[in-house]
């Protein structure tokens, strides 16, 4: 004796019908995710990692600087430390619309503004270089281009 749902499907069917509809389900699931349960913010990137930066300010000077971004600092999400500068409290930038925004979601563009120095960056992680632009409240503006340390700034 076979089984038949209302629908008119044999039990043989129903297996099939099941594994294509979970399936559908799984990709949809799966092309939902944010970029944190993807692989990642741009925090899982850049704290606890130190970087050489070149820096070309407006004003036609250059600076040789290392960064260093870690937790534990003002900021709630992560912070940038230059030597011998100030405390920039940093986050991913969002993602997502003004109607459904997702805030610190970026996987490789940050923020950070100084906590004394009214000063901001803003840049972008990929793979071992960090690159961007910052701007102060005085109007200088300048660019920046880093590259991945094997140690922190003091070693």
């Amino acid at each position: 004796m076979q089984y038949r749902e209302a629908g008119g499907r044999s039990d043989e069917n129903i297996g099939l019908v099941f594994s294509r509809d979970v399936c559908c389900i799984c990709d949809g699931l799966v092309g939902n995710l944010s970029s944190a349960e993807a692989g990642g913010n741009c925090q899982d990137k850049l704290a606890g990692n130190a970087y050489d930066c070149v820096e070309k300010e407006s004003n036609g000077m250059t600076a040789d600087l290392c960064w260093e971004f870690e937790t534990r600092g003002y900021s709630s999400n992560f912070d940038l430390y230059l030597a011998g500068s100030t405390d920039y409290g940093c986050g991913c930038v969002g993602t997502g619309s003004f109607k459904s925004p997702k805030f610190d979601e970026s996987s490789s563009k940050f923020e950070c503004v100084g906590v004394d120095a009214d000063f901001q960056w803003t840049g972008k992680v990929s793979g071992n270089k960090i690159s961007g632009q910052g701007s102060a409240a005085t109007g200088e503006t300048l660019f920046f281009s880093c590259t991945k340390r094997t140690s922190g700034c003091s070693g």
